[in-house]
């Protein structure tokens, strides 16, 4: 399945739900991005001057993953018909309560592709939280969970992971890209062969960008517990020039050669592409 390519409960969701299908995307996931700030010139008339057309450059939004922290993506599908529910309803009243702990969210994104694995979300988003303890405090305020069933109602599916980096991470998320979230379960032959295949496959990732790692994410080693939880041995975010050039990498030769060192380093690969969700 990985080569057709979270801990304790969220502040946005709090169980798990039923497996949902991938729809309204882009909608649902730019409802939830407060990250960005689009500045944007006015036009003027030019009379008797013909306008000469030009292209927009394309968006790019900052983030900072700061060490120290506790990061936390959240993976999450919404019942169709529901969205002003969790948008309108929910979150103008429960993320004033989670700044009050320390939290923050830092950016979502709309989900493009499952390319491998188990998580089937339509979009993810990821927050940061000073504490797992800041965590908790939030989940035991009366006026959060009095708010919690709104959450609750509107979801059909919901995963989640935490992590920290070992250092502060700055990263530029851009409009033209497309993002892997990966999460992977490594073997015991993994001391092995996966440096092997990183060296292999380098050549051939060559033609097809190259692919980025533009953080490294280190699972979290004492996770709340729950069937909600991702608890992975390795994470990453991957900058790609597009989904079909993952593909393209995929079904390359020189790829397939390094492709059985990465099935013996493995047990389980979860690969999700997706896109920035930028203000609308």
């Amino acid at each position: 399945m990985f080569m057709n390519s979270i801990l304790g409960r969220s502040p946005l969701f709090d169980r798990e739900q039923p497996r949902g299908s991938i729809k309204r995307l882009a909608t649902m996931a730019s409802m939830l991005t407060a990250v960005v700030t689009l500045i944007s010139a006015p036009l003027h008339a030019q009379e008797a001057q013909p306008t000469q057309p030009t292209k927009t450059p394309p968006r790019e939004a900052s983030m900072l993953l700061k060490a120290g922290t506790i990061i936390e993506i959240s993976y999450a599908s919404i019942e169709g018909g529901k969205e002003k529910q969790l948008m309108g309803d929910y979150l103008p009243q429960i993320m004033p309560i989670v700044a009050s702990y320390g939290g923050k969210m830092l950016g979502s994104f709309q989900v493009t592709a499952v390319t491998g694995g188990e998580v089937e979300p339509q979009m993810l988003a990821i927050f940061e939280w000073p504490s797992l303890e800041a965590r908790t405090q939030l989940h035991q305020d009366k006026a959060a969970q009095k708010l919690f069933p709104l959450r609750d109602d509107a979801l059909t599916y919901f995963k989640q992971a935490f992590y920290t980096v070992d250092q502060d991470t700055p990263l530029v998320f851009k409009e033209n890209k497309s993002y892997e979230f990966f999460n992977a379960w490594l073997t015991i032959a993994s001391t092995v062969s996966l440096p092997a295949y990183f060296k292999l496959s380098e050549g051939p990732k060559q033609k097809y960008g190259p692919p980025e790692f533009i953080a490294q994410l280190k699972p979290l080693e004492n996770p709340p517990e729950g069937s909600y939880v991702i608890s992975s041995d390795m994470a990453a975010i991957v900058e790609w020039n597009s989904t079909a050039a993952f593909y393209g990498l995929m079904a390359d030769p020189g790829f397939k050669l390094a492709a059985p060192l990465l099935s013996a380093s493995v047990s389980r690969l979860d690969q999700i592409h997706t896109k920035f969700a930028f203000p609308q």
